[in-house]
């Protein structure tokens, strides 16, 4: 009988408790909204969440190289998704001498995707991104056996790259970006110096 009395004073005191949350309001959590600062010049309004394109060359300081001059080129298209996130799509190539003066050997094809930040001001943007990477050779600037024999390399790997970003007419400027890339086939590491193209110029303003 007791047994009986405690059972149903817990279970009553159960659904009291159940019955008070449910009525209990409960305040929605504010969700953070970031907040995006336009520019002016002149009769044009520019937007600082805004999409980019970079396309240049430089220098690779990885691998060693001594007998051959090491170099980079990359295109690049960074836009904020409906989620105001960030994202990078790239192609990079890692050369034997300048593909922009001709007669360059590829050594390695980079394909990049990355999530980044960005800090932009009116006259400077400051960008940062990290991500996976698929990476294929079928040159081998260390291994001429392998060349020799048309092998063909697939490989994976982590990649992540600055972009300091000086633009003196808001949508066009040019940058310079320190890389790496950490894969199975052959790291590279390197500085592409890129001229730089946006859409911020959103629409002209009417007094």
């Amino acid at each position: 009988m007791i047994m009986k009395k405690y059972l149903f004073f817990t279970a009553m005191l159960l659904v009291s408790i159940i019955d008070a949350k449910a009525q209990s309001p409960v305040a929605d959590k504010p969700k953070d909204k970031k907040v995006f600062e336009d520019y002016y010049i002149g009769d044009y309004r520019f937007k600082s969440r805004n999409n980019w394109v970079l396309f240049g060359f430089g220098p690779n300081i990885k691998p060693s190289l001594p007998n051959f001059t090491n170099a980079n080129m990359e295109l690049s298209f960074n836009y904020f998704d409906r989620l105001d996130r960030l994202w990078q799509l790239s192609y990079q190539t890692s050369t034997l001498n300048y593909l922009a003066f001709g007669g360059a050997t590829v050594y390695l094809n980079a394909f990049n995707v990355g999530r980044g930040k960005v800090i932009e001001k009116q006259y400077y943007k400051i960008a940062a991104f990290a991500g996976p990477s698929l990476v294929y050779t079928n040159y081998y600037p260390l291994d001429s056996t392998k060349t020799i024999n048309q092998d063909k390399t697939f490989g994976i790997g982590l990649q992540a790259q600055l972009q300091f970003i000086v633009k003196p007419v808001y949508d066009f400027g040019f940058s310079i970006s320190p890389f790496v890339n950490v894969n199975t086939v052959q790291t590279v590491a390197g500085i592409t110096l890129a001229i730089y193209g946006s859409n911020a110029m959103e629409r002209k303003i009417k007094y």
